[in-house]
C-alpha cells in the first residue's frame, strides 16, 4: 500500500502537500501553528478517507492496528528523523462523538502505536474544543488548525518542550 502516493513536496510545519514551488503552505505562513511538526502516514483522500471513516463511524477496531502500523512507517521514515521517546497525548473526542461511538478513535490509536514504539501514553487527555454536536465535518481545515493550536500551546505551558503531531491523516490543502 502506497500511504501517501508519489513523493510531492509537503509542508516541513504541517505535512500537507504543497503547491508547485512552494516551500511552506499558506495556513501555516499565516497561522504559526504552536506544534513544530507533524507526521502523517496518509492523506485524507481517496480511499484512506473511507477507511478513516470506517474505522471511526463503524467501530472497526481492528483498523487501528492497521493504522498504527501505518503511523510507524511514516515515523521511521520522517526527514527528519523523530527522535524518542516521546509521550503520546491523544486528542480527546468531543462527548457528542463518544456517545455515538462508543470510543475514542485517537486514543485507541495512540495506545496502538505507543505499543509499538514502546513510548509512553498519556492516562490524560487534553480538553476537546468546543465545538458544537455534529460541527466538526462542517469546520474547514483552516478552522481546525486555528481550534488546535490551543491545545498545542496548552502542552508547551506545561513543559513540553516541542510538540509533534502524529497523525493518521492530513486533510489535504486546497490550492484553489
Amino acid at each position: 500500500m502506497a500511504a501517501l502516493g508519489p513523493a510531492t513536496p509537503r509542508c516541513p510545519c504541517c505535512a500537507v502537500r504543497l503547491a508547485p514551488r512552494a516551500r511552506h503552505c499558506a495556513d501555516c505562513l499565516r497561522l504559526r501553528p504552536a506544534y513544530q511538526r507533524v507526521v502523517a502516514a496518509l492523506d485524507y483522500a481517496g480511499p484512506y478517507r473511507g477507511l478513516i471513516s470506517r474505522y471511526k463511524t463503524a467501530c472497526r477496531h481492528e483498523l487501528a492496528l492497521a493504522l498504527a502500523d501505518l503511523m510507524l512507517r511514516a515515523i521511521r521514515q520522517a526527514d527528519p528523523p523523530l527522535r524518542g521517546p516521546c509521550l503520546l497525548v491523544p486528542v480527546p473526542a468531543s462527548a457528542a462523538s463518544l456517545r455515538r461511538r462508543g470510543f475514542n478513535p485517537a486514543a485507541e490509536l495512540a495506545a496502538a502505536l505507543a505499543a509499538r514504539l514502546g513510548w509512553p501514553l498519556a492516562r490524560t487527555q487534553l480538553r476537546p474544543a468546543r465545538v458544537p454536536a455534529g460541527r466538526q465535518t462542517l469546520r474547514g481545515r483552516r478552522d481546525r488548525l486555528r481550534g488546535a493550536t490551543g491545545r498545542w500551546r496548552a502542552l508547551l505551558a506545561a513543559g513540553a518542550g516541542r510538540v509533534i503531531v502524529l497523525a493518521a491523516a492530513r486533510t489535504p490543502a486546497s490550492h484553489g
